[in-house]
């Protein structure tokens, strides 16, 4: 048993003061609390930041490859439409040269062409013939070709006509059967 000699008063303000010593390191620990916490929420801060900065410097570089690309991405459309204006502007043509080559390589020794024309078109619904005329004579030498229009499929239509000599009707027979074997006839 314990027995206090001071005066009551006294006892009430050690009591008093131990209470409020003890709020005010409740206090205090609690604001030590909130500033451990502040600092943690600064130090995230602070690496969502750097994060932030690093991902707008990765993407600012992205930006400047893909204004690179883009330059690439601009020739390649380029070349795609002048492949496609070229192979729409090549389908359509004929190689005469070729042609007189074939023809020249079957004529037989006892026959020769005097003249030679020739006509490009395709099929009309109709069941008509469009036709762009090429022509090439031996005696003037000259030469006049222009394409003709793609038929459905991607065949040419055309008709040649052909002027020539032989000594009998067997050369031209061979000519003709020869003729059969040339690619495109």
């Amino acid at each position: 048993m314990r027995i206090n000699l001071l005066p009551p008063e006294i006892h009430e303000r050690q009591r008093v003061r131990r209470r409020t010593a003890a709020v005010v390191a409740v206090g205090l620990i609690a604001l030590a609390g909130l500033g451990a916490f502040y600092f943690l929420q600064i130090l995230r801060l602070n690496e969502v930041e750097d994060d932030i900065a690093a991902q707008e410097a990765e993407n600012n570089q992205l930006r400047s490859q893909i204004a690179e690309l883009q330059e690439i991405d601009v020739l390649q459309q380029e070349i795609e439409t002048t492949r496609t204006l070229l192979n729409g502007l090549l389908a359509d043509r004929i190689l005469w040269s070729g042609v007189l080559r074939d023809i020249s390589l079957v004529v037989p020794g006892q026959a020769w062409l005097s003249g030679l024309q020739g006509q490009v078109g395709t099929p009309a619904a109709g069941g008509t013939t469009t036709t762009t005329p090429g022509s090439t004579t031996a005696a003037g030498a000259t030469t006049t070709t222009t394409p003709g229009e793609a038929a459905p499929g991607g065949t040419l239509v055309g008709q040649i006509s052909f002027n020539g000599f032989a000594f009998t009707h067997r050369d031209v027979a061979l000519w003709l059967s020869r003729l059969e074997d040339v690619r495109g006839f």
